[in-house]
């Protein structure tokens, strides 16, 4: 079993110009799998076969057609790519899909590659040297301006020495993929293997898979299980950033798998209707607001329309963001690669690359938007960068650990880490898991802080609010909310879920707090058999009397059971009857002795069984109950 090393080299170029022929020559292996492709003697889709460089170790190379009609196939392939073949047949010199072929892969920021002069047996000299001229021209301002050319005849094997040298060289000096980012696989294909099942096939842009790992078919709610893992050809422990592989699964047929799905880590990605994205337009006819047209990402190609965020058209050449509104929704991650083709006649337009993923709306022309837009373009290739403007962009939320992971790359704990410095210095605040802009925290706590407020003026006689009163107020995440109580000094906590503003303290009229003392009195020799407590109890006006039973209650001196109120005290009372009542009866609730030991009813003891349920004190079985068992003994 040979090593691999993590790169990619593809073929591209115009249709009969010897890609595949290459291909065959430098690996023994023919791309062409497809029967149609053999008869024809065209590449329909992508070919896939293993070089072996200089140093022993396996290098994966794609092979793609030429023809104008699968540029689809052709993308799905230069996604993965690494080091290109720009492949020109000597007798043809450069065409259309020359051209077309090397915006692509400009737009999809492949930046190493040769340039391979095929069929030299075919021409002489001087037409040969026309062919290097014309290269010239087209390659004077790309990224193959001075890149190798070799010189081959696919049919004789003349140059091919020379081809592996260059190409072995190219390939030492990639530095290879990384593989420490969650695993996500654009499927390119797939397929039912006799005897083991469905079969995936592709190249992860990150993380690594092995057998027995769980992953997922994001967006189409298929949970997968790795069987196996084969990486040209042969069995291995696991699949890696850069290898061309194929995953053995279980838990989805064939049928409900198709390329352009990502099989990824549970839980972190998510298929998504619309792309912020930073774009460049390559064609001749300008580029207008809500056009439609085809994206490519991935392996995926789906349609849509190109919303401009700051501007009405675009002119060739030109820069601008913007938002892609898709008719279906796809898995990306920030920083990956596209493509835009005109909708209907499948023109190249132009490219970049993706900023983040969504499912609103983004607004035109709004300054907070393309502000954040450029933040993200600023920070491609910064894992920290790109934390730091989640966070600033994930605002009252705070960023979660798998949003950190999904824009970086990174372990969420490396992250957290590694912004430990942000964290000390009061930047940020580690809210739970979540990390939050400090000062979209002092926003929430001032919004917090009104709030109270406001229930302060609701509720003058109460001293403390139930946090959670307050909470129903604020569209706030329950960790954000506590980081934001404990970060203003302006506002006191307090067990059992209470907060106020400092030093707040209500205040009880005279009638008020003799209404307070005969609730009280009342309630508490009522034991089991409370009164109703309303304003014609209290003797004030309803209002005032409902705030200051809400007052009571928030003060723990008494408790809602069912529609009734109790006396603290007299519910404990209650409750040590009861353990006594079921301890007596090896754990045994009789309800109507129970009701009797109690000088009760029904219609006060059901709601407090129900309490004492709900506490965990008894157990209901259909019609009867019993204490849980560890409270049996005493």
């Amino acid at each position: 079993m040979t090593g691999i090393r993590n790169v990619i080299v593809g073929t591209a170029g115009h249709i009969d110009h010897g890609k595949s022929a290459i291909v065959r020559r430098l690996t023994g292996v023919d791309p062409d799998r497809l029967a149609e492709e053999r008869e024809r003697g065209m590449t329909i889709d992508l070919g896939f076969a293993p070089y072996t460089h200089a140093s022993g170790a396996t290098v994966g190379l794609i092979d793609v057609p030429g023809h104008e009609r699968f540029i689809k196939n052709m993308v799905a392939g230069a996604t993965s790519v690494d080091i290109v073949m720009l492949v020109v047949a000597a007798d043809d010199g450069v065409m259309p899909q020359t051209r077309e072929h090397l915006a692509i892969l400009d737009l999809l920021g492949v930046s190493r590659g040769l340039v391979v002069i095929n069929k030299i047996d075919l021409v002489d000299e001087e037409l040969l040297e026309l062919v290097r001229l014309d290269l010239d021209g087209l390659l004077e301002e790309t990224f193959l301006a001075s890149a190798p050319r070799c010189a081959v005849s696919a049919t004789s094997g003349d140059g091919f020495d020379a081809l592996r040298a260059a190409l072995d060289a190219l390939i030492s000096d990639v530095p290879p993929h990384e593989d420490d980012g969650p695993f996500r696989l654009p499927i390119q294909r797939v397929f039912s293997a006799k005897g083991h099942g469905t079969v995936v096939t592709g190249v992860p842009v990150s993380g690594k898979v092995a057998a027995g790992d769980k992953l997922e078919i994001v967006g189409r709610d298929l949970e997968v299980r790795v069987r196996g893992v084969q990486a040209y050809g042969e069995a291995r422990d696991e699949g890696r950033a850069g290898h061309s592989t194929a995953i053995n699964i279980s838990g989805a047929s064939k049928d409900q798998v198709r390329r352009g799905d990502v099989i990824a880590r549970q839980g972190l990605f998510a298929a998504r209707p619309s792309l912020a994205v930073h774009y460049r337009h390559v064609a001749e006819q300008p580029l207008k607001n809500r056009a439609a047209i085809r994206l490519h990402v991935g392996t995926a190609e789906i349609l849509g329309q190109a919303v401009l965020l700051d501007a009405d058209r675009l002119a060739r050449g030109e820069e601008s963001f913007l938002q892609l509104r898709l008719d279906e929704p796809v898995v990306t991650a920030p920083g990956d690669r596209y493509l835009l083709r005109h909708a209907a006649s499948m023109a190249v337009l132009g490219g970049g690359s993706i900023l983040a993923a969504g499912d609103g709306r983004l607004k035109r022309f709004k300054e907070r938007v393309l502000s954040e837009a450029r933040e993200r373009l600023a920070s491609h290739g910064d894992a920290l960068g790109l934390a730091r403007v989640a966070i600033t962009a994930a605002g009252r939320r705070g960023a979660t650990p798998e949003q950190l992971t999904l824009e970086t790359g990174m372990p969420a704990e490396a992250v957290r880490e590694a912004l430990r410095p942000a964290i000390d210095a009061g930047e940020l605040v580690a809210a739970g898991s979540r990390l939050v802009d400090s000062g979209a925290l002092d926003e929430v706590a001032a919004e917090l802080r009104a709030a109270v407020k406001s229930e302060h003026k609701r509720f003058p006689l109460l001293d403390w609010l139930e946090l959670k009163s307050v909470r129903a107020r604020l569209d706030i995440e329950d960790s954000v909310l506590a980081a934001a109580l404990e970060r203003d000094r302006r506002l006191e906590s307090a067990t059992g879920g209470r907060v106020r503003l400092s030093g707040h303290a209500g205040r009880l009229s005279n009638e008020q707090r003799a209404a307070s003392d005969r609730i009280l009195d009342a309630l508490r020799r009522a034991g089991a058999t409370p009164p109703a407590i309303d304003a014609a109890f209290t003797g004030l006006p309803p209002k005032e009397s409902d705030a200051l039973v809400s007052m009571l209650r928030t003060a723990g001196e008494i408790v809602s059971v069912g529609p009734h109120l109790y006396h603290a005290a007299a519910l404990t009372d209650l409750r040590a009857l009861l353990l006594a009542h079921g301890r007596a009866r090896d754990g045994a609730i009789d309800i109507p002795a129970l009701r009797d030991e109690l000088g009760t009813s029904r219609k006060f003891l059901i709601p407090l069984l129900e309490h004492f349920d709900a506490e965990g004190l008894t157990v209901r079985h259909g019609d009867r109950r019993t204490l849980r068992r560890v409270d049996v003994s005493p």
